[in-house]
Formats: structure tokens, C-alpha cells, sequence
């Protein structure tokens, strides 16, 4: 039985990547992950007991696609495990919090086409849902709990282009009745689906329902890794702390995925019961 990670950004698993790495002066861990090479735009790993194999997709739906024809054409995995941040669409969820989808919702379109403000055009957007897969979202659930790990079964929403604003979060998460919405999780498990791959997408909350992202993190580049401190940099130069709560904020998010990810991989709750 083997399980793949999914991400889109490194910034998301760079927790999990680190816990087991090892130093010069001790031997590598078993739970040590190592590059390899994958397809352009993307970046692979493999967990040194080769248990686990991780791929980074990059933001949005064409990466994502990409990517996912490559992981499931090559590593054949049994199951995947969707992870990454998310926005809290409802105020009853904090940063760092983990939410379990019960139901991949995707909407067609930018802000222009679905946002309120620009009129009734929202009720002739393309709605789509994918259900997912119970049996791993059970197993999923009783480790957490188990575990004493919080989390929030919801369903999510995955859309096109980045929402910032509180305003906008918050009318889709009443809309649309969803707790946090990102850019890729409905197309992890879209591939999975059609490979019949079993599937689970958690998001650890990286901003509140009632907080605007800083202006920044809409011209921050789509890639897996990389290209990205520069203009944090220089936007922090000028809004210091602003920045500085953005910055804590990731660091919640990507410390809640790797507990998650601890649990999930390490106690080998995926390797039974899985597949009928």
C-alpha cells in the first residue's frame, strides 16, 4: 500500500519536510525524504522507507492537472492525501485550524463573474462537487481523534483566483455552504476520481474569514518553490507589520499540516482497509 502527499507550494509542507531530516552527525532517519525528479513546473520527494512519495504541484488548476497525470502515471499510489492552506469562509474557525472535507465544491470563474457586488452574474456560474472518499475520511477521522488533534469536517470550495478580502470569503462560505476555500483542492481529487484513487483533502486555515490578506500574496508567483522572497521582502520593508502577522500566520498553518501529516503517515492508517 502506498500513499502520496500532495501540496502546491513548499511553504505548506516545509514542517513536514523537515521532521526526520537529518543532520551530519546523526544517521538518516527512515522518515528522511529525498528529491527526484519530476515533471516541469513541479517538484517530487520520496520518504526514505519509500512509504510515502510527495509531489508539489505549483498554484492552480493547470498545474495541479499536470502534476497529477505525472504522480498517477508514475507512482501508481493507492491513496492520496490533498494537503495545504486554506481561507476561512465561516468565523468559527481560527489559524491553524484543520478542516477535513466531507465535499470538494468548485466554482467556474473570477470575482468578476461570481462576487455580489457586480450584480446576479453569480447565478449563472458553473457549480461543481465531488464527494469523497468516506471510507478514507472515517480512517482519517478516528486517528485525529484519537490523536487529540481539533479539526472541522466541512465541505471546502476550490476556485480560480485568490480571495483576499473578508467580505468575499464570507459571502462565499453562505453561499455556498463551505468553511474554507483554496485554488487546488477539487483538482487533486478530480484526478484522483478518475484514476479511481482513493482521496482525502485537509486544509489547515492560514487566514480568518474576517482578515484581508496582504496585498502581496496576489503577485506572489504560482511555483512549487521559490521567486517568492523578494517581493515579501520589499513588502515588508514597507508594511513590517503586516507582514510579520502574514508570516506568523504560515507558520501556524504548515505547523497544523505537519502534526496532521505525522499522524496520518507515521502510524500507517492508510495501509489497511482502504481499497474494497
Amino acid at each position: 500500500m502506498s500513499l502520496a502527499l500532495v501540496a502546491s507550494r513548499r511553504e505548506e509542507v516545509a514542517a513536514v519536510l523537515s521532521r526526520g531530516a537529518w543532520r551530519p552527525w546523526r544517521q538518516r532517519s527512515k522518515g528522511a525524504w529525498r528529491q527526484r525528479r519530476a515533471p516541469e513546473g513541479a517538484l517530487a520527494y520520496q520518504r526514505r522507507d519509500h512509504s510515502v512519495s510527495m509531489i508539489l504541484t505549483g498554484a492552480g488548476r493547470a498545474q495541479t492537472e499536470k502534476a497529477m497525470a505525472w504522480l498517477l502515471e508514475t507512482e501508481r499510489p493507492d491513496s492520496i492525501l490533498s494537503l495545504g492552506f486554506a481561507r476561512a469562509c465561516t468565523p468559527n474557525l481560527d489559524i491553524g485550524d484543520l478542516v477535513l472535507a466531507t465535499r470538494l465544491n468548485h466554482i467556474e470563474g473570477s470575482p468578476f463573474d461570481w462576487d455580489p457586488q457586480f450584480g446576479e452574474s453569480q447565478l449563472d456560474v458553473r457549480h461543481e462537487e465531488l464527494l469523497v472518499d468516506g471510507k478514507m475520511l472515517d480512517i482519517a477521522r478516528g486517528a485525529v481523534e484519537i490523536n487529540g488533534i481539533d479539526f472541522m469536517p466541512s465541505p471546502t470550495l476550490t476556485v480560480n483566483s485568490l480571495v483576499r478580502t473578508s467580505g468575499l470569503s464570507a459571502w462565499l462560505g453562505a453561499t455556498y455552504g463551505v468553511s474554507a476555500v483554496d485554488r487546488e483542492s477539487y483538482w487533486v481529487a478530480a484526478a484522483a476520481a478518475g484514476a479511481g484513487v482513493p482521496c482525502l483533502s485537509v486544509r489547515s486555515i492560514v487566514y480568518g474569514v474576517d482578515e484581508t490578506l496582504p496585498e502581496v500574496a496576489s503577485r506572489l508567483p504560482d511555483t512549487p518553490s521559490g521567486g517568492r522572497f523578494g517581493p515579501i521582502f520589499k513588502y515588508g520593508v514597507r508594511h513590517p507589520r503586516e507582514m510579520w502577522r502574514y508570516m506568523r500566520a504560515v507558520r501556524s498553518a504548515r505547523n497544523a499540516v505537519a502534526t496532521l501529516t505525522a499522524v496520518l503517515t507515521n502510524t500507517d492508517v492508510f495501509n489497511v482497509g482502504i481499497n474494497p
